[in-house]
């Protein structure tokens, strides 16, 4: 098994630029601060675009090489304020971030950073420009802010400001650093562990409703074998002593079985992972790789529920006015649902809180929260549209008392939009399965009264996870073991209730390439889901992709560069969705080689740079494209458009089907879009699409297909 090691190189490089920290606007509270409050100079920019769409809003585009903006004077003396702080939104990564430190600009007061992050939402940057401001000759009145040096890239910045250095975020840096080391050093172990052929196998772990039944197999004249048990929050590589749940003595074959208890105590041993082990005198020895439950018997006996079509909505939540009506209207089957997990729970009873036990502990719904999701999920299954919940773990800041510590992964960095979840101790585990567990057992049912969740789709963009799953800078493996145990947990967890109940991982339309060196690439990020797959036990989850174009602003995605027809595309988009399909197809990438895994696009959907006729046009005739690639392609099983409606706090973009509700014009107004996607998959379809074929520069749809095998690589 081969692991890139350019992954590890990209991972050291990010630790060893200035100090620079990205924190989400929804995050964990920067330290109380007496800023200096700076303004932009529209007049003192260079390369630069600049354009106010509301107050103290500024929008920056970068026009050439050589991209800045000054700030003007700054009102007062900065005194021991060296740390520039602003918030932004910026849908790709601008790299070679810097600022010139004084007047005349001068490279010898010049602080980098690696890059300006790709943020989607309002988020935090600041970067301490203590070293320049210590080379400068005279105390600096005015900063330079350079964006790069190239032409093309968008952002929105606001609350431009300069304030004191904070002593944690040097104690947070070191802290990170000590614990890079250890983390590239436990990479190197998974690496080994997961290439390892060991001697002992389980090879099946079937889970009724009250016993464990295991199989495996073991050298038969090996002596002082034993079934071991590990929890999932512990590192089976690390383990000197496991817990001992039953002697071996495997036949003269090898083969061996074992029945246990599924229950000891409060605690369900469901979620335990099963191992092989040699007792030995100072720590036992390690003759298996670990193995999660294949199989648990369902509670309830549910049918296996497929969309009519594949159309689907994105981000649905009855609080729209026009929900129930764009169900209807538009003729959707499948819809994703925002889990905020933070919502569902507080710290302590209340009169407005809903008791539940789980594990002999008592936890509080918010039955406020809980109506509002039943209301959602109530006008989904008046449908019978399919759902996936979608579910994101908030940081500490956002729960309610101390619930946040319980669910943020320890090594969360503020730079990250939400945490992965804490599978790392008991406290952090048993929280996150008793909210899994209350909400599956809720939406699944018999008669579904409150509404169903068929699918989970675990976290967001794991491909980017230092913005959208975060817990620290990992190497791609060490992020992956969070990762795996998270959906491990929320497989096992649903298919108590539904037998069909299927986890998803949720990746960006970046394949062999990254936006951010803080990233990883989609592609290696499935191979590792694999690699775990295949050592602990394969189990049947699917691919939540996201395929906007190349770039989010660009609806017209025909013209995408950045991809081509191989298994090598740096990029999977609306173009070249074939690849998608073709890849999921092939024997390595199926579940237990033979079935192929479900595919759902789950958040995509074309631009409107603006309301005019022509970008309007250009939109609609983007989703006609995508979607005469996706009806052809038997692998994807849904598109769930997003974003449903155009979104103020989403970097400018105006992906929706409908306007901005509060656009003067028109609010939530139905797009050329929206009438594009009524029309699809209805008799109405070839008229409703006809306009795109000459804006795209085709005759016939059929031209929009790729039609040859995708290729392992480029070629040469």
């Amino acid at each position: 098994m081969r692991f890139r090691s350019h992954a590890l190189r990209r991972f050291v490089l990010c630790l060893l630029g200035a100090a620079a920290w990205a924190t989400s606007a929804a995050g964990q509270p920067g330290p109380a601060e007496t800023s200096l409050p700076l303004e932009l100079d529209p007049a003192a920019r260079h390369d630069l675009a600049v354009a106010f769409p509301a107050a103290g809003l500024f929008e920056l585009t970068t026009t050439g090489p050589d991209p800045w903006i000054a700030t003007r004077p700054f009102p007062q003396p900065a005194g021991p304020r060296t740390v520039l702080v602003f918030d932004y939104i910026a849908v790709a990564a601008v790299p070679d971030f810097s600022v010139y430190v004084g007047t005349p600009w001068h490279e010898s007061r010049v602080q980098a950073s690696a890059e300006l992050p790709p943020r989607e939402t309002w988020s935090t940057f600041a970067l301490d420009l203590a070293p320049a401001w210590e080379r400068a000759t005279a105390p600096p009145a005015r900063l330079r802010l350079d964006f790069g040096r190239t032409a093309g890239h968008l952002l929105q910045v606001r609350n431009v400001r300069l304030r004191a250095p904070d002593p944690g975020e040097q104690e947070r840096t070191a802290a990170r650093r000590l614990r890079a080391d250890a983390d590239l050093v436990l990479a190197a172990e998974y690496q080994a562990y997961l290439a390892r052929a060991f001697p002992a196998a389980l090879t099946r772990v079937a889970v009724t409703a009250d016993r464990i039944e295991l199989a495996g197999r073991a050298p038969a004249t090996a002596a002082d074998l034993f079934l071991a048990e590990s929890p999932v929050w512990e590192t089976v590589t690390r383990q000197r002593r496991f817990r001992r749940a039953a002697p071996l003595a495997p036949a003269a074959d090898g083969t061996f079985t074992v029945s246990l208890p599924r229950r000891e105590g409060p605690a369900d041993r469901l979620f335990s992972r099963w191992l092989v082990v040699r007792a030995g005198p100072e720590r036992d020895e390690l003759l298996s790789a670990a193995r999660y439950a294949d199989t648990v018997v369902a509670r309830h006996d549910w049918p296996e529920q497929r969309a009519r079509s594949k159309k689907g909505l994105g981000g649905f939540t009855a609080g729209r006015r026009f929900a129930a009506a764009d169900l209807a209207d538009l003729g959707i089957d499948s819809v994703t649902v925002n889990l905020f997990l933070a919502r569902y729970l507080r710290a302590a009873a209340g009169p407005a809180t809903l008791p539940f036990t789980y594990q002999d502990r008592t936890y509080h719904i918010d039955r406020d929260e809980l109506a509002k999701l039943d209301r959602t999920l109530a006008l989904a299954a008046g449908r019978d549209a399919l759902v996936f919940g979608i579910l994101l773990v908030p940081p500490a800041a956002a729960w309610d008392g101390d619930l946040g510590a319980r669910f943020e992964h320890p090594d969360f960095d503020p730079a990250g939009t939400y945490s992965m979840a804490n599978v790392t101790d008991a406290a952090g585990v048993g929280a996150y399965l008793a909210l899994l567990d209350f909400l599956a057992a809720r939406y699944s049912l018999p008669g579904a009264p409150h509404g169903r969740i068929h699918h989970w789709i675990v976290h967001n963009e794991v491909d980017a996870g230092w913005v959208w799953t975060n817990c620290g800078e990992k190497p791609p493996l060490v992020f992956m073991d969070q990762y795996h145990k998270s959906m491990r947990l929320a497989h096992l967890v649903a298919r108590q209730y539904d037998p069909h109940a299927r986890a998803y991982i949720s990746l960006t339309h970046h394949w062999t390439t990254t936006a951010s060196h803080r990233f990883t690439p989609g592609r290696q990020v499935l191979e590792n889901l694999l690699a775990y797959s295949r050592a602990e036990g394969d189990f049947d989850w699917g691919l939540a992709h996201h395929p906007y174009p190349e770039s989010l602003r660009e609806p017209k995605t025909w013209r995408d560069r950045r991809v081509d027809f191989t298994f090598d595309t740096p990029l999977i988009t609306f173009r070249n969705l074939e690849v998608l399909d073709a890849w999921v197809r092939e024997p390595a990438q199926r579940f237990l080689g033979q079935h192929v895994r479900s595919v759902h696009l789950t958040e995509q959907g074309p631009n409107s740079p603006d309301y005019s006729p022509r970008a309007l046009e250009e939109q609609a005739a983007a989703l006609a494209y995508v979607w005469q690639k996706v009806r052809r392609l038997d692998a994807i099983e849904g598109f769930q458009y997003h974003n449903w409606v155009d979104h103020r706090e989403e970097g400018g973009l105006r992906i929706g089907l409908r306007r901005f509700p509060d656009d003067p014009d028109d609010p939530a107004g139905r797009k050329p879009a929206w009438h594009v996607y009524r029309a699809l998959d209805t008799p109405e379809e070839n008229a409703a699409t006809a306009f795109a074929l000459p804006l795209i520069g085709i005759k016939d749809w059929a031209e929009v297909h790729h039609t040859g095998a995708p290729a392992a690589a480029a070629p040469p």
